[in-house]
């Protein structure tokens, strides 16, 4: 039964990828917990029950928490990776972004990471460089998937200012009337524990919302969030519950969504339309949007915003528009 499903995964993928275009994505995940495994479960079943195929699965960073002491050849690779995301219900390739935790032990974490992917060519492990483009499907793509570093005090001046370059130049070449996601770890505006990053917003979205940028995908903060940021065109999806510790939400007076819960996003993407559906462990859709390729954003059914904590003290500021900086 578990080949079959496999076979029905390649498949589907094969006959109807520029039809449609199916991701999932989560960020925080490499704990080796409980709850990595629930959400790991929670996708499984929830991707064969409704019977979809996933060209991939977007990693948002923080790939693994706590040491490598093998690099790449450590059993951690094995127990958190490949047996927790079976290759027999999740076929698809697992494109990775990079996170803060993954620049930690002095470096020697991150050329695992970029050592298993090498060394590994069988493995659904992909992460071909700091920042790389995927396509999908490969010609004519439906989806154009940007996958920047954002762990801008890792990188050198140089790296910096070569990866801005870059992601410019590939939004600039991307087709207006197609979908454009960029995916990253940190994010820009969060309802969460980090909250908006200042410096973020300031070097980098000029050069990217200039251009036609649908979604802005993230994780950091453990929590699911959709937001919708006044004079901003795109969607900002934070997927950081895929395993971590959960923290509380910071502020909820704005949305339409933000929830201190562990889980993952699917994206479903068809030329007029792509959907948005946050699920939970227990395989639950916690909030379901639909935008439409000219950006209007409506909301199907939602579970809102959680209150924080009375610890919190929200401090809410208005959002700078891109036009402005």
């Amino acid at each position: 039964m578990r080949a079959f499903a496999a076979a029905f995964f390649l498949f589907a993928n094969a006959c109807f990828a520029s039809d449609a275009i199916d991701l999932v994505a989560f960020g925080d995940w490499g704990a080796g917990s409980l709850q990595q495994r629930a959400v790991a479960h929670a996708m499984s079943d929830y991707l064969s029950q409704s019977h979809i195929a996933p060209q991939a699965c977007l990693l948002l960073g923080d790939n693994f928490y706590g040491p490598l002491p093998q690099g790449e050849n450590d059993p951690r690779w094995q127990a958190e990776f490949e047996q927790m995301y079976p290759r027999d219900t999740l076929p698809f390739p697992f494109y990775v972004a990079l996170g803060n935790h993954d620049y930690e032990d002095f470096g020697t974490k991150l050329k695992a990471e970029f050592a298993y992917g090498k060394n590994h060519a069988d493995s659904r492990w992909k992460l071909p460089a700091k920042w790389y483009r995927v396509d999908f499907p490969e010609k004519a793509p439906l989806v154009s998937v940007l996958i920047i570093d954002s762990d801008r005090d890792r990188l050198s001046a140089d790296e910096w200012n070569a990866q801005k370059a870059w992601l410019h130049a590939e939004v600039e070449r991307s087709d207006p009337k197609k979908w454009v996601i960029v995916a990253a770890h940190h994010p820009l505006f969060s309802n969460g524990l980090h909250g908006d990053d200042p410096e973020m917003i300031a070097t980098i979205a000029p050069s990217i919302f200039t251009h036609k940028i649908d979604f802005y995908l993230c994780g950091h903060d453990h929590d699911l969030e959709h937001l919708q940021i006044a004079d901003w065109p795109p969607s900002f999806l934070i997927a950081g519950g895929g395993g971590a510790v959960l923290r509380p939400m910071k502020r909820n007076d704005r949305g339409p969504f933000s929830r201190s819960l562990a889980g993952f996003v699917h994206l479903h993407f068809t030329p007029e339309n792509a959907t948005i559906k946050f699920v939970d462990t227990h395989g639950e859709i916690l909030h379901w949007a639909e935008r439409s390729v000219d950006g209007t954003v409506t909301v199907k059914s939602t579970t809102g915003c959680d209150v924080p904590p009375p610890s919190e003290s929200p401090t809410p500021t208005p959002a700078a528009s891109p036009n402005k900086r």
